[in-house]
């Protein structure tokens, strides 16, 4: 009888490591637009992202090197003489005019502003492309550490639910020592049980705090508390849309 009952416990704490232990956290993305608003706020403050869009814009406002008219404007200056009829004197004195001059067809000029415009159509071109290439990657990186989040956050539900379910054994496995059905030794190994997953519990925690506060201060730019405050929303929503999934 007493070995039935030792053995019949033993299983059940089993059943609950493994399902603790080894399950995976799923992958799971919050509904609604809270996941999207945290996308759009670290693409429009991240610092190292909103330094290559500048990049972009400042090449975007440069002129088109091939729009306008091809052009030149000459300035010329010399001495010449001057002539009073009337008083039949003759004297010199400065001269200058502006002149502008618009070619007609010249072979070297075309070349010089088909490269030119090529050259700025190549520079405009890459600066998008980093820029695109760079806000991905940094989505990207986003998107993994809230990966990493939902995980951490699941793992302490499923560790709290583990300290719950061996707390609710406690005074059961109390009563059968008293009563002799098992020995004290299983209720000190079950309390040491019940210490170490506060203990994970407590670790997770740390885990999920540091990384918020990372996420923060490295994506969000000056916005860094307003992100704060919106992943703090997020685990939120996303322990409610857990709880409700379970019931």
């Amino acid at each position: 009888m007493k070995k039935n009952a030792l053995v019949v416990f033993l299983v059940l704490m089993g059943i609950t490591f493994s399902f603790a232990g080894s399950a995976k956290a799923e992958k799971l993305t919050p509904k609604g637009d809270m996941l999207q608003e945290i996308i759009d706020l670290v693409v429009e403050n991240n610092p190292t992202l909103q330094s290559q869009k500048s990049l972009l814009d400042q090449i975007q406002a440069l002129p088109d090197p091939g729009k306008g008219f091809d052009f030149q404007l000459n300035v010329r200056g010399g001495v010449t003489a001057y002539a009073d009829e009337n008083n039949q004197e003759i004297w010199f004195g400065p001269t200058g005019g502006v002149v502008l001059e618009m070619p007609l067809f010249s072979s070297s000029i075309r070349r010089e502003s088909i490269m030119s415009r090529l050259t700025y159509a190549k520079e405009l071109e890459k600066a998008r492309q980093d820029y695109l290439a760079l806000k991905n990657s940094i989505v990207s990186e986003l998107l993994t550490k809230l990966e990493k989040l939902f995980q951490l956050s699941n793992d302490k539900k499923k560790l709290e639910k583990l300290k719950s379910f061996l707390s609710s054994n406690i005074e059961s496995l109390r009563h059968q020592v008293k009563t002799g059905v098992i020995k004290a030794v299983d209720l000190w190994e079950l309390t040491e049980r019940i210490m170490d997953t506060e203990t994970e519990i407590y670790h997770r925690s740390s885990e999920l705090e540091i990384l918020k506060e990372e996420i923060a201060i490295n994506l969000g730019g000056k916005k860094s508390e307003q992100l704060r405050q919106m992943l703090e929303q997020l685990s939120l929503k996303y322990g409610e849309e857990k709880r409700l999934e379970s019931q």
